[in-house]
């Protein structure tokens, strides 16, 4: 059993990505105890629950008492979940997960968290290390989860000042833009209308409501065709309910709201996801001291 032990600790502790060391320093051990259990001792019994949180494995799959779950049977069970779970509660059990995942990078924690529920303020969930950036709202009113893999090359080249991006922040600085939006949203999937109708739904200029919805429809969120309804073809539009578009102002909301509260907050980034030439030949910016501490630039 103990070889059993050695042989598995080695290789969860290498399919984490962790030295002896990182192992040792997360137990408050030596490197040199790590180095013994992989070579045929066994630890306390105190470690071995910190030793399973560790690595995400049962004491009984380190002592080769049950079958690992690989990835794959890690995939089924999340896709066996959600389609055992009726659509309408689906968003819920996705939100669990992503959080679930969020919280495995607070190292200092090794319970598996649970969800927060009944939220009285409005909290995010919030991560940013040098190779992912997440926000997360938790609140029941509104959830959303925004994760970004950071490339190494940064998101500068993706992200770019192109004449589209500008167009678009441009369009969505108009407060017109967001009141036609939020209207052709409400709308069922594939309703077409006329500038006219709209113009009498919403109260807008038929003028105005034609120069902002050619500015939208230029962005592909809406579609335009010609119809021949009367002795005189006219235009009608149609909403292509633009999921990113939906993301990007509820994220946009957020952003206007300064956040203060944090179910979730990782912070381990030394520079952020872009990665500016300008910025990187420049000097470290030198750090101020804290409260009680010395300061050498002092007289």
């Amino acid at each position: 059993m103990s070889s059993q032990f050695s042989k598995n600790l080695t290789k969860f502790r290498k399919r984490c990505g962790m030295t002896q060391g990182q192992l040792a320093a997360r137990l408050n051990v030596t490197p040199q105890a790590v180095s013994k259990w992989e070579n045929g001792s066994l630890p306390d019994t105190e470690f071995l629950p910190k030793i399973s949180a560790i690595l995400g494995v049962s004491i009984d799959v380190l002592f080769g008492l049950a079958e690992d779950r690989d990835a794959a049977d890690l995939e089924q069970m999340i896709t066996d979940r959600i389609r055992q779970t009726p659509p309408n509660e689906r968003a819920d059990v996705i939100m669990q997960l992503f959080y679930a995942a969020a919280s495995a990078y607070n190292e200092y924690k090794l319970s598996v968290p649970k969800y927060p529920e009944n939220l009285e303020l409005e909290t995010y969930a919030e991560l940013k290390t040098d190779y992912e950036n997440m926000i997360a709202r938790l609140n029941d009113d509104l959830k959303y989860f925004c994760f970004l893999k950071i490339p190494e090359n940064g998101v500068d080249s993706y992200t770019q000042a192109t004449d589209g991006m500008v167009h678009l922040f441009q369009t969505l600085a108009d407060k017109d833009a967001i009141t036609l939006i939020h209207y052709l949203g409400s709308g069922y999937r594939n309703r077409m209308q006329s500038l006219e109708y709209i113009s009498r739904q919403i109260g807008m200029p038929e003028k105005r409501v034609k120069k902002v919805m050619d500015n939208l429809d230029r962005l592909g969120f809406v579609w335009r065709v010609s119809a021949e309804i009367t002795d005189t073809p006219s235009l009608i539009y149609g909403y292509a309910h633009n999921a990113p578009l939906t993301c990007l102002l509820v994220l946009a909301k957020s952003l206007t709201n300064y956040i203060k509260f944090h179910d979730l907050y990782v912070d381990t980034y030394t520079h952020g996801p872009f990665r500016s030439e300008a910025a990187e030949a420049s000097e470290p910016v030198p750090q101020a001291s804290f409260w009680g501490e010395a300061d050498d630039t002092e007289s």
